[in-house]
């Protein structure tokens, strides 16, 4: 059984020296996986900069978003590319969980509609998988030349490294 642990990026008042000071003593102590909520509404720090200040001070465990609320990001492009970096930046240990949410406050407050955010969230996935087919399409001799983590977004997510 592996075990994580929530990083504090959701306790009000958390420094940012204490939030890398978790991170280095949650690897150290062997846990598994460190793992940041998401909401626009509450006093939290983004979850994928919070796991890429973690990524900064940890080598070894696993850096999770349990969730990021995907569809109130008006730009799926543009979550794929920040969660492609964070992966590759930290060395393949992101494990990004992805989700609709639940709650409207936060979508009122990034400007996107509530009501269609199921809807939002499957164009994203379909978005990401057709830039993996695409990418997966192109020469397999640069495909041999340099490696890539998976396009599966069951697997990983949608971390893909740039380039």
């Amino acid at each position: 059984m592996e075990i994580g642990i929530g990083l504090p990026a959701a306790i009000p008042g958390t420094e940012p020296g204490q939030l890398l000071e978790w991170a280095r003593r949650a690897e150290a102590r062997g846990f598994s996986s460190l793992g940041t909520i998401d909401r626009i509404v509450y006093p939290n720090y983004e979850p994928l900069i919070a796991l890429a200040a973690a990524a900064a001070v940890t080598e070894r465990i696993r850096l999770a978003t349990t969730i990021l609320i995907a569809p109130y990001r008006a730009n799926g492009a543009l979550v794929a590319k920040q969660a492609a970096t964070l992966d590759r930046l930290s060395n393949g240990r992101l494990v990004l969980g992805a989700a609709v949410g639940g709650r409207e406050d936060d979508y009122e407050a990034s400007g996107v509609d509530f009501h269609v955010r199921g809807r939002r969230f499957d164009e994203m996935l379909d978005q990401r998988r057709a830039r993996c087919r695409s990418r997966t399409s192109r020469s397999a001799t640069a495909r041999r030349r340099r490696p890539t983590a998976t396009c599966a977004t069951t697997t990983r997510g949608w971390a893909t490294p740039p380039g």
